[in-house]
């Protein structure tokens, strides 16, 4: 069995007990939940684990302890049913705090706890049924004041310690707080007239809410109106951002179209200077061609006739040709 109790529980209990001026006795109440732990291995198979998780979240103080049970130490079913019909949650057991006393159980209390246990028999089982034990001393000098405190279950005719876990407010999520205990409604008048002494100053009237929970409440919307406005300011800026990020690839784009079209026309403006250039050495081992072989032609002329022309008659004579080649090659070529 795993035994949990809320601080707000335990601290209440202690203070009652502490301003109290004789023993205290109540019933407690919780929740009760039965954790099943599966583990499968390829070694050792299928084992199973389970466990009793037992949370002490209330509790609901005795009016007076002759009326609950007799000197005989019986129990009298019609105080306690009217008791347990106060709250709808499930019965753990009871407590009793006493002054200047060993922690140990007494007679009294081991007698009174088997009493209940048959009182309870057909709601809790007998060796769920806790016993919660509280007992305070001081030093000789009262100089150091011992609270002892502990939970106890019958076994085996004995009364044994139960480990106890206490659970701090942390995290209020977690499911030990589900549960409402009634530490704080309870209807001492000590707690009544604390709270009426304070109530002018720090309680607000009528709604009877505490003003700092009500600045707490104001910084807090205030806080989440300011993270709202940031949030759309975010949201507004991520989205004209994106706008500007496709514009910019946009005119990534066409830069680069822009860059391949220019590189298009200068590589075809080089190729055609580059035709150009070719035609034009073309013509021109065209033309040498031609005045070699109209040297050639002239030259045998001249020799087959028996005449040999000068040096100056030859070019003479060359050129004339040259200029009837050029005139015929511009008139095929218009």
């Amino acid at each position: 069995m795993s035994l949990y109790i809320d601080g707000s529980t335990l601290s209440a209990l202690c203070f009652k007990h502490l301003y109290s001026n004789g023993s205290q006795f109540g019933f407690l109440f919780g929740m009760r939940v039965n954790q099943t732990e599966n583990r499968i291995s390829d070694s050792q198979g299928h084992l199973s684990n389970t466990n009793t998780l037992t949370y002490v979240s209330s509790y609901i103080p005795w009016s007076g302890a002759d009326s609950l049970y007799h000197r005989n130490g019986l129990v009298s079913m019609k105080t306690m049913n009217t008791l347990l019909q106060q709250t709808n949650q499930i019965l753990l057991g009871w407590y009793s705090y006493r002054h200047n006393s060993k922690f140990k159980p007494s007679l009294k209390e081991y007698n009174l706890h088997t009493n209940l246990l048959k009182a309870v028999s057909c709601v809790v089982c007998p060796n769920d049924f806790l016993f919660l034990l509280c007992t305070t001393s001081c030093s000789e000098n009262n100089s150091t004041h011992i609270l002892n405190h502990g939970f106890m279950q019958l076994l085996d005719r004995q009364m044994t310690e139960v480990p106890m876990t206490v659970v701090n407010l942390g995290d209020t999520t977690r499911k030990e707080y589900h549960q409402i205990g009634n530490a704080t409604v309870t209807a001492s008048l000590r707690i009544k007239h604390i709270l009426d002494n304070h109530r002018e100053n720090h309680l607000s009237s009528p709604s009877g809410q505490m003003k700092e929970v009500q600045k707490v409440l104001l910084l807090a919307a205030t806080l989440n109106n300011g993270m709202k406005r940031m949030a759309s300011e975010v949201v507004e800026s991520e989205t004209l951002l994106k706008q500007l990020t496709d514009d910019v690839c946009v005119l990534k784009q066409l830069i680069t179209q822009s860059e391949l079209q220019e590189l298009f026309a200068l590589s075809s403006a080089s190729q055609n200077e580059t035709q150009d250039i070719l035609l034009e050495r073309k013509e021109k081992d065209l033309e040498e061609n031609q005045q070699l072989e109209l040297f050639i032609n002239t030259f045998s002329a001249s020799k087959h006739n028996g005449s040999i022309l000068s040096a100056s008659d030859l070019l003479v004579a060359i050129d004339e040709k040259k200029k009837e080649t050029q005139t015929l090659w511009q008139m095929n070529k218009n």
